[in-house]
């Protein structure tokens, strides 16, 4: 049974554009079998997920730089400790060895 193609309301977009970049984006469409439209919304999809993705890594980067330097402060009040070298080679050891293995089908 065929899919049931939902439609997506759009809106028409009017701009200029330099011939050499219309001459890339042609370029690219014809690669890829598509026409200019679906292939300029392609492009413009695909670059918006980009730019949300590395504004969310930032984000988390900034989340953890704080956490390491929240723990760095509690550890120079004594209020947490350091661990000792090599046990968390042995937690993660021990995690290894309890890790139920996987059986290929």
């Amino acid at each position: 049974m065929p899919k049931k193609r939902t439609s997506v309301t759009t809106s028409p977009i009017n701009f200029r554009m330099p011939a050499t970049l219309r001459a890339r984006l042609r370029r690219f469409a014809r690669a890829r079998n598509l026409a200019e439209a679906e292939a300029l919304r392609l492009l413009v999809s695909e670059h918006l997920d980009e730019v949300e993705s590395e504004r969310e890594l930032a984000e988390a980067e900034r989340w953890q730089l704080a956490q390491a330097y929240s723990s760095l402060q509690r550890v120079g009040r004594g209020e947490q400790e350091i661990a000792a070298p090599g046990e968390v080679d042995r937690i993660f050891t021990a995690a290894l060895t309890r890790r139920p293995t996987i059986r290929p089908r």
